[in-house]
């Protein structure tokens, strides 16, 4: 799903923070009216195997003439298409700290933010403006970009319908230098690391660590050994420093020929620490030349590169002529790389995800247990799905600073998973909205990713890393919205996400919602046991098993617009 297309506007976000939840109306009573109006095809149909990819009526493109050097300019082009009769579009156009406007396209103004983003530098350009669009004419804008600065550089264009009903971006990727500018952002087999020089939290603390596999490590090395410790860490999107936890971690014998010696693998900690002992004995030599590899992945999860299906890996110095009965200490690390920070953030999402579900695998049925796989690089576009052939979603280079949008596309990898390949029904499921009625399965499928990311980070409220926001619980009968009128009913993927969350949560500020349930209780091993076509099939599975389908509960899916009383 893109989500992309469901952005609000400032605006949006200042009424959904509103003081007052909207009342009960009458169930059948007449839809409020609105001045949602837009109905159009998405640009790019999706694959059969695409089976959640949700493509916008819109789609932006970014050009540029030529790779500026550092001191150099260059022409960016900016392309709007829609499939819309048309659309009033706000239109954002961001740089980071190493390159910045020449001229701006006509009618633009720009201001430069404070980022905490490590790729984007320190700051960013945001120029914005407002265009209109029609289906038979696109909208083309241009200006001039000027390299300050050495490094990695997104050039990223968003373009969003009026109501914010739908969004698209679109992004341009260079590699800026000071006598060779190269296209896109290179990933490399293996990377270097840092030394991490602030304090390292949890990204999060929802939920209880739960290691992917348990080890023993000595004290000390015992007779002819020698062992390494350290700590692996990120630099998230908000700028925090966080721990690495569930990371695979192995120690090599580095050989002068390239053909390294794995001494020993294992794992770090609910605080990304590690420490690993080995046979500290090399043949023709006494002692052993050491470097430790880091890496996004275990045999739960793994982030990996689109293209080649690897892991990313991490290497450190090589420590040399460590001796028997000696730890050596290689200190708290991080990527070295700005641009590969996110790679780690959205390892430790999903490793938040880890803790929250329940048993030792993803699907606590199966005997053997399937990896959950994340496509990501850096300078990627390709973005957001769930390939169900590859059992693998795609996120998109900016994707894991919104980590809800990662759980999401992963929420849907996992019931793919449980239900062992086979899927619901989604027609009319492209494009879908969250607040609009599509089908009984693509509101399901929809519904539940939403939920599932929502509850791993533990807030209802789809939050961006921009400011704005959505709210999927807190709409009811009768919620209108600039550009947006909420339908009604269990083909509406945010009613089933909302009743969901009302179903597990404690909250019970809503009008009518007095229950609340563990959500990894009976909502989860009904969702374990069965195969649910839609929302009510999943209710009727939770009756059949004798969980709680009484008035309390009926309630918070009617707060919800779904009447099963």
């Amino acid at each position: 799903m893109r989500f992309r297309r469901l952005a609000l506007s400032t605006a949006v976000a200042g009424l959904l923070f509103g003081p007052a939840t909207p009342a009960l109306a009458a169930p059948g009573a007449p839809t409020p009216t609105g001045t949602e109006s837009r109905d159009c095809a998405p640009i790019s149909p999706k694959a059969p195997e695409d089976a959640h990819h949700d493509d916008s009526c819109l789609a932006v493109a970014v050009a540029l003439a030529d790779l500026p050097e550092v001191g150099g300019e260059t022409q960016v082009t900016v392309q709007v298409r829609t499939t819309a009769t048309q659309d009033a579009l706000d239109l954002e156009l961001l740089l980071p700290a190493h390159l910045a406007w020449a001229r701006l396209p006509d009618g633009f103004a720009v201001a430069t933010v404070a980022s905490t983003v490590p790729v984007e530098g320190g700051e960013v350009h945001r120029a914005s403006g407002s265009r209109t669009v029609a289906a038979d004419a696109p909208l083309t804008l241009t200006g001039r970009v000027r390299a300050v600065g050495e490094g990695p550089a997104e050039i990223r264009a968003t373009a969003t319908a009026e109501g914010a009903v739908d969004s698209a971006s679109g992004s341009r990727f260079v590699t800026l230098d000071g006598a060779n500018s190269t296209e896109g952002i290179a990933v490399r087999t293996v990377n270097a690391v840092a030394a991490t020089d602030s304090p390292s939290t949890r990204s999060s603390l929802h939920w209880a660590h739960k290691p992917v596999a348990s080890s023993t490590v000595p004290a000390k090395p015992g007779r002819g050994q020698a062992c390494v410790k350290g700590s692996w860490n990120y630099v998230e999107h908000t700028g925090y420093t966080r721990v690495s936890a569930n990371a695979s971690v192995s120690v090599y014998d580095a050989d002068p020929n390239g053909e390294d010696e794995l001494l020993a693998t294992g794992l770090t900690d609910e605080y990304g620490r590690y420490q690993l002992c080995f046979d500290n004995r090399d043949p023709g030599d006494r002692t052993q030349d050491v470097f430790v590899r880091l890496a996004t992945e275990n045999v739960q999860w793994k982030i990996q590169a689109n293209r080649t299906k690897s892991a990313y890996r991490f290497d450190t110095e090589t420590r040399r002529n460590i001796r028997n009965g000696q730890t050596a200490d290689f200190g708290a690390t991080q990527p070295a790389s700005p641009e590969l920070m996110r790679g780690v953030q959205a390892f430790d999402t999903l490793n938040t995800a880890w803790n929250f579900t329940p048993g030792d695998c993803w699907d606590d049925r199966d005997t053997t247990c399937r990896q959950g796989a994340v496509n990501w690089e850096p300078d990627s576009t390709t973005c957001c799905y769930a390939n169900l052939q590859e059992d693998a979603s795609y996120i998109g280079g900016a994707t894991p600073d919104t980590p809800i949008v990662t759980l999401h596309e992963f929420g849907h990898s996992l019931m793919d998973d449980v239900y062992d390949d086979w899927w619901p029904d989604n027609s009319n499921c492209s494009p879908h909205y969250g607040h609009r009625v599509s089908s009984a399965g693509c509101a399901w499928s929809e519904g539940w990713a939403t939920y599932y990311a929502g509850t791993v980070i533990q807030d209802p409220i789809f939050r961006w890393g921009d400011g704005r926001v959505l709210d999927y619980e807190n709409v009811t009968w009768g919620t209108v919205e600039p550009g947006r009128v909420w339908e009604n009913g269990d083909t509406v993927e945010g009613r089933v996400s909302g009743a969901l969350h009302d179903l597990s949560d404690a909250s019970t500020h809503e009008s009518g919602d007095k229950f609340a349930e563990d959500p990894r209780g009976p909502l989860w091993t009904t969702f374990l046991d069965n195969r649910s076509n839609s929302f009510r099939d999943f209710w009727n599975q939770r009756a059949a098993a004798g969980h709680d389908v009484g008035p309390a509960a009926l309630n918070a899916l009617y707060y919800n617009t779904i009447d099963y009383r």
